[in-house]
């Protein structure tokens, strides 16, 4: 516990003292964006129509809330995914990576801390862009409580077992904007975000069925706008169970290989 609150204390010093609030204000434009951007297409590009089987593949006639929880969840999962995972190519950067590695430090714990507190500050951004949305249609038709606790609990759970996948793709390219954009920008567009992943060709919905973003933004949909049954729901969230459970059983030991070849190349 010592290294997790360590942690989240170190990582909020530097938040506070290193980056603008800018930063937050442009991740909140993200989810701005994303929301103007549906709310033009679906009002003078479709002229407020919808494809007939929307309905059966989205489980609600409302595009604007589909397309807003759905914005709402992509925010969330760059903010705690990108910072989650570039904690350690950042401290490789200043030059810190060999000295973390050399303490007595727990990795679960050290990921864990990042996490929280990561989750911690989006849940305040989130709270904000959710504001907007209400603005643009957002409309919450049908909440259930212990559906929203489950996905946003599994949804925390597999998004932290997408970013230790990202961390180690960063911290042995040596890279993070091509990786992370990369990521971002194909998440966007097979894990249903502004549409039912369905009106994709069978390999992009493949894809998108292995990345855990899809089954979390379905699952808090559900919580929030109805549409799929108990069971289903249930089933859902057992899949999205499994698959963070399948990212971070390859996440952890992917990353002590990677953190060693990264020492090496330090070492030229």
């Amino acid at each position: 516990m010592r290294v997790f609150f360590a942690t989240i204390k170190k990582e909020f010093q530097v938040r506070l003292h290193a980056y603008p609030v800018s930063f937050m204000v442009g991740c909140i434009l993200t989810s701005f964006y994303t929301t103007f951007g549906a709310w033009l297409m679906y009002h003078y590009f479709f002229r407020g129509h919808l494809a007939s089987d929307f309905d059966q593949l989205s489980g609600t006639s409302d595009y604007m809330s589909y397309a807003i929880v759905g914005s709402l969840m992509y925010l969330f999962v760059v903010r705690t995914c990108l910072n989650v995972s570039r904690t350690l190519i950042t401290e490789l950067r200043e030059g810190t990576l060999e000295s973390l590695m050399l303490a007595p430090f727990k990795r679960t714990a050290y990921f864990v801390g990042n996490m929280t507190l990561q989750t911690l500050m989006t849940f305040g951004e989130t709270a904000i862009a959710t504001l907007i949305g209400l603005a643009f249609g957002l409309r919450v038709h049908d909440f259930c409580l212990w559906k929203f606790v489950i996905s946003v609990v599994l949804s925390l759970y597999g998004f932290f077992g997408l970013s230790l996948i990202l961390g180690c793709v960063m911290l042995y390219a040596r890279d993070t904007y091509i990786s992370q954009n990369t990521l971002f920008t194909a998440m966007f567009l097979v894990c249903g975000i502004c549409f039912p992943k369905e009106y994709l060709p069978w390999g992009l919905r493949l894809l998108g069925s292995i990345i855990p973003v899809t089954d979390a933004v379905t699952l808090v949909r559900t919580a929030l706008l109805g549409g799929m049954s108990s069971v289903d729901f249930l089933a859902l969230s057992l899949r999205e169970l499994l698959l963070g459970a399948i990212y971070i059983a390859i996440g952890f030991p992917l990353m002590k290989r990677v953190e060693v070849i990264a020492l090496e190349k330090m070492e030229g």
